[in-house]
């Protein structure tokens, strides 16, 4: 079972090894593997989204990071606003403190597996554990579709913002997913665990800033219009 670490711009002098071997882990699977960016020279990955708003889950076994997620308040610029709003044309670009951006997801090949308990739902029980806790309402952006089927066997409530297109040869939509107790529970129930895979280190902002817009599990008009 992972550890799940939470890094920000406040603590990251606490995690200076484990976060270079997230950028490198980063660049062999988005760079080198799916050609998403060209080469870096110095082999890490970073883009422009990669700021001071950025909260990362680095999700560790025996010290080695073999799992990740970038979440961005989509207040903030994030990669759905700036490079593929046209895919949210059911209900507009998201654009709220309490609704995160969920991107830079990986497993290490060692650890991926077929199975409903593996390690990309231990990261995913993880993400819905911090979005709770931090008063987000909303956790997703643009994904693979195979992850749509994931979520179901999570029994995750899924909200669509717009229709799926071909990107790069992959096929990719704009979704959402509700944050509330019962999908916390759900991931747990499935994984077999009652407690936190949260590690918290070093003092940290709160995720949401500036007032949360109805708080974590309450579901907002505009979650349940898109829904309908």
């Amino acid at each position: 079972m992972i550890q799940a670490h939470v890094v920000t711009s406040d603590n990251q002098h606490l995690y200076e090894h484990e976060f270079e071997q997230f950028l490198r882990r980063r660049h062999d699977i988005f760079v080198r593997q799916k050609s998403w960016r060209p080469e870096s020279p110095d082999g890490r990955e970073v883009d422009e989204f990669d700021t001071d708003a950025a909260t990362y889950i680095l999700g560790m076994e025996d010290g080695d990071v073999v799992t990740s997620a970038r979440l961005i308040p989509t207040s903030q610029p994030h990669l759905v606003s700036e490079m593929f709003p046209h895919m949210c044309e059911r209900a507009g670009v998201p654009c709220r403190p309490d609704w995160a951006e969920w991107t830079r997801t990986y497993v290490v090949p060692s650890k991926r597996s077929a199975s409903r308990r593996g390690t990309l739902t231990e990261l995913c029980c993880a993400v819905m554990e911090f979005a709770l806790e931090e008063g987000i309402s909303a956790v997703g952006g643009i994904q693979e579709t195979p992850f749509m089927s994931h979520h179901r066997v999570l029994k995750w409530q899924v909200m669509p913002l717009g229709r799926a297109r071909d990107i790069g040869g992959e096929n990719c939509i704009v979704a959402y997913i509700q944050v509330d107790e019962d999908a916390l529970k759900s991931v747990r129930r499935l994984l077999r665990i009652d407690s936190s895979l949260l590690v918290r280190r070093g003092l940290k902002r709160p995720f949401v800033r500036g007032g949360v817009l109805g708080g974590a599990g309450e579901r907002h008009p505009r979650i349940e219009a898109i829904m309908a």
